[in-house]
């Protein structure tokens, strides 16, 4: 691969988005960042565009070599939020990526894929299925939770709080299980499946070391040696709270214990062999990661 090919990222201001830039420039690609408001800084090239902007994906795309989309909306009140950015956008992208002809689109989708999920998996599923149906070369891969982002949602959300020695909430008696894996070895894997030829027309379904939520969060205490202890929450408490918050401004979201607890598609095994995805310990990248 020469230094010449150029890859559209969108979701490049993101916490992954961050992260993958510099290992794709690493890799002998330009990066050109799709840029709505927040500046990338480390890419090669910016494009002003919004996923709801037919027009400006047209400008975005063109010349590209590749498009890795990341860009998502993660968390909303209404299934029409989720829909006009995940699957319209989607939609939209992929056929700016056609017309310019684009060799390779690299779609980022979440192993909360199942439609008993709520209304984000539902999108994400649907955007998949766009992908899919597209002529361009294509490659999905599903992410499960992912540290290391130094973000404060989810699983990093627990690192946080374990860092600090502050309480984690679990629900209920902690026994939803998350499978998470180091945004290092996300990364990894998302440049391996665009770079390679593998993976063309494949799905793949990414998981780490599955734990508990419970089991995730008493491993955080124990690496890091500080002890804010647990507090459980009701899942019924979170489930009226849910319901609540499709139309109040709570701090959760109508979706997310469905999102926890909807059955996940098995792990891809043949994701190390095309990918060479071979997710770290839990406790040994938990214990690498940077301070805080």
């Amino acid at each position: 691969m020469t230094a010449s090919r150029l890859v559209l990222v969108t979701g490049a201001s993101g916490a992954l988005g961050r992260l993958i830039v510099p290992a794709l420039q690493n890799h002998g690609w330009r990066v050109r960042a799709l840029v709505r408001r927040r500046q990338v800084l480390s890419a090669d090239e910016s494009a002003t565009g919004d996923l709801a902007d037919f027009q400006s994906l047209r400008a975005a795309t063109g010349g590209v070599d590749a498009v890795v989309h990341l860009a998502a909306l993660t968390h909303a009140r209404k299934q029409a939020a989720y829909d006009a950015v995940n699957v319209e956008g989607t939609r939209r992208l992929l056929a700016a990526a056609a017309e310019s002809g684009a060799e390779r689109f690299l779609h980022v989708s979440t192993r909360a894929i199942d439609e008993t999920g709520g209304a984000y998996s539902r999108s994400k599923r649907a955007a998949e299925r766009l992908v899919q149906a597209s002529d361009i070369a294509w490659t999905i891969v599903r992410l499960p939770e992912v540290y290391g982002m130094g973000s404060s949602e989810g699983v990093d959300d627990i690192v946080r709080r374990a860092r600090r020695g502050a309480r984690i909430p679990i629900v209920g008696d902690g026994s939803d299980t998350v499978c998470p894996i180091h945004a290092d070895d996300a990364t990894a894997a998302l440049v391996a499946a665009l770079s390679g030829s593998a993976g063309i027309g494949k799905v793949y379904t990414l998981a780490g070391d599955c734990r508990t939520t419970r089991e995730f969060a008493e491993i955080c205490i124990d690496v890091f040696g500080v002890g804010g202890g647990l507090v459980r929450v009701p899942a019924s408490a979170v489930r009226l709270l849910g319901a609540a918050a499709r139309v109040a401004p709570l701090p959760l979201y109508p979706d997310q214990l469905a999102r926890l607890r909807a059955p996940k598609p098995a792990i891809s095994v043949d994701a190390e062999r095309d990918l060479g995805f071979r997710p770290r310990r839990l406790e040994d990248g938990l214990r690498r990661l940077p301070p805080p």
